[in-house]
C-alpha cells in the first residue's frame, strides 16, 4: 500500500513563491552590485593605478571599500522598488552625485515613471540632469577613471577623444533605453486595459442581447396569446350573451350556440396549456391556432358558424412561397381586426377583404358599421397596437380609425420581407 506523498505547508509553499517572486529582484541586484563594484574606481582617490604591481595593475583603498559598500547597501534598494520607487530613485541619485554610477539612479527612475505617469516630466527632467552632470564631469574633470582603465589607459593619461565622447553616448543610450522601456510598458498597460474593457463590454452586450431577446419573446408570446386567446374568448363571450338574452328572453337557448362557445372556450384552454407546456420546457413555444394565410378560410367558417354575419372575400396564391414572419403577421393581423369588429359592433354584418399574391401583396381590409356601444367586451386597444406594429415589423402601413360611419382597418403588407 502506498501513501499519496504529502503536500507541502502553506508556510513552505509560501516561502517558495516569495523566493521566486524576488528572482528578478535578485537577479538585478547582484548584476548592479558587481558592476558599481567595477564602477567604484570612477571616484578619485577610490582606486590606486600602477605601483608595484605594474603600470596596468589596479588596488582598492580603504575609501573604495567604503564606496563599495555603500554602492552595495544602496542596491538592496532594488527589492523595494515597485512598493517604494521613490527610495530606489534616491539611492541611485546619491552614488551617482558620489561619482560610481547612474545605474540604480536610472533603474528608480524607471519605476517612478511608471508609478506617478502624471510627473514624468519633473521627474525624468531631473534624473536626465544629474545623468548628464554626470557625463559632463567624467569628461571634463579626472573624475571616470573606470573607462581609461577598461581602455588599458592610465588615469594620468590625458583622456583621448574616446574618453571625452563615450560617457555622452553612454548617458544618451542609457536615457534612450529607459525611456523606451517606460513607453513600452505604458503602451503594454494600455493594451491590456482595452482589452479589459473590451472583454466587460462583449459580455456587457451578451448579456443585454440576451435581455433584448428574452424580451421580444416575452412581447412575442404576449401578441400571439392576446390575438389568439383573445379571439377564442371574444367569440365565446359574445355567442354566451346570446345565450344569456334568450334564456332572460324565456326562449329555449339554442344547443348549437351552446356548442360553439363550449368549442370555443375548450380550444382557448388548450391553447393555455401549449403555451405553459412550452414555457416549462424552456423552448420558449407557443403553439396557439396555426398562424398561416392557408387557414384564413377556416377562420372565417369558425366566425359564420359561430353566427357572426361576415362577408367575406378572399384570394390566396402563391401561400408556399410566403416567408413564415410575414405568413404569421398577415394571419394574425386579421384575426385581431375581426376580433375588433366583433367585440364593438356585434350582430352587425362584418365586411371582409384578404387578397394575397406574389405580384399584388398582400391586401387586408375589414370594416363593420360604428356602434353606439358594444357587446360589453372589455377592451384595452392593445389589439390595434399589435396590427401597427406587426405590419411595422415587415416593412407594410396599417390605417386603422373611423370613416363615413363605418370603423376600417386597412393595411397593405409586401412580398416578402423587409430588407
Amino acid at each position: 500500500m502506498t501513501t499519496a506523498p504529502t503536500p507541502p505547508s502553506p508556510s513552505v509553499r509560501g516561502l517558495v513563491e516569495q523566493l521566486l517572486a524576488g528572482g528578478r529582484s535578485t537577479g538585478l541586484f547582484i548584476l548592479g552590485a558587481l558592476f558599481d563594484t567595477y564602477c567604484v574606481v570612477n571616484v578619485p582617490g577610490a582606486a590606486e593605478f600602477g605601483g608595484d604591481r605594474g603600470a596596468g595593475s589596479l588596488g582598492i583603498t580603504d575609501g573604495g571599500v567604503v564606496l563599495w559598500l555603500v554602492a552595495v547597501i544602496a542596491w538592496g534598494s532594488v527589492y523595494t522598488r515597485r512598493r517604494r520607487p521613490l527610495v530606489t530613485a534616491i539611492a541611485g541619485a546619491v552614488l551617482a552625485v558620489a561619482g560610481i554610477s547612474y545605474a540604480l539612479l536610472l533603474v528608480g527612475v524607471y519605476q517612478c515613471l511608471i508609478r506617478w505617469p502624471r510627473r514624468q516630466w519633473w521627474i525624468g527632467g531631473t534624473a536626465g540632469g544629474l545623468v548628464l552632470l554626470y557625463a559632463l564631469r567624467e569628461s571634463l574633470t579626472d573624475w571616470g577613471a573606470a573607462l581609461p582603465w577598461l581602455g588599458s589607459e592610465t588615469p594620468a593619461d590625458p583622456p583621448g577623444f574616446a574618453g571625452t565622447v563615450a560617457p555622452w553616448i553612454i548617458a544618451a543610450l542609457a536615457l534612450a533605453l529607459v525611456a523606451g522601456l517606460v513607453a513600452y510598458r505604458r503602451t503594454s498597460v494600455d493594451a491590456a486595459r482595452s482589452r479589459s474593457v473590451a472583454a466587460t463590454e462583449h459580455r456587457r452586450a451578451e448579456t443585454l442581447g440576451e435581455q433584448v431577446a428574452r424580451q421580444a419573446e416575452r412581447e412575442r408570446i404576449a401578441r400571439d396569446l392576446h390575438d389568439g386567446l383573445g379571439h377564442r374568448l371574444s367569440s365565446a363571450a359574445l355567442t354566451l350573451g346570446v345565450l344569456e338574452a334568450q334564456a332572460s328572453a324565456g326562449v329555449s337557448p339554442d344547443p348549437a350556440q351552446a356548442r360553439i362557445a363550449r368549442q370555443q372556450v375548450h380550444a382557448a384552454l388548450e391553447d393555455v396549456r401549449g403555451v405553459v407546456g412550452g414555457l416549462r420546457s424552456g423552448t420558449g413555444d407557443a403553439p396557439l391556432t396555426p398562424a398561416s394565410i392557408r387557414f384564413v378560410g377556416r377562420l372565417v367558417h369558425d366566425l359564420r358558424a359561430a353566427g357572426h354575419r361576415l362577408d367575406a372575400y378572399v384570394m390566396v396564391e402563391g401561400a408556399d412561397r410566403l416567408g413564415a414572419p410575414l405568413d404569421a403577421a398577415a394571419f394574425r393581423i386579421l384575426q385581431e381586426s375581426l376580433t375588433n369588429a366583433i367585440k364593438h359592433a356585434p350582430g352587425s354584418a362584418i365586411s371582409v377583404t384578404f387578397d394575397a399574391a406574389p405580384e399584388r401583396g398582400i391586401r387586408i381590409r375589414v370594416t363593420n358599421p360604428l356602434a353606439a356601444s358594444g357587446a360589453g367586451v372589455p377592451g384595452s386597444r392593445t389589439g390595434l397596437i399589435g396590427i401597427r406594429e406587426r405590419a411595422a415589423a415587415v416593412g407594410g402601413t396599417a390605417w386603422i380609425g373611423p370613416y363615413e360611419g363605418e370603423f376600417i382597418v386597412d393595411v397593405s403588407l409586401p412580398w416578402g420581407d423587409p430588407a
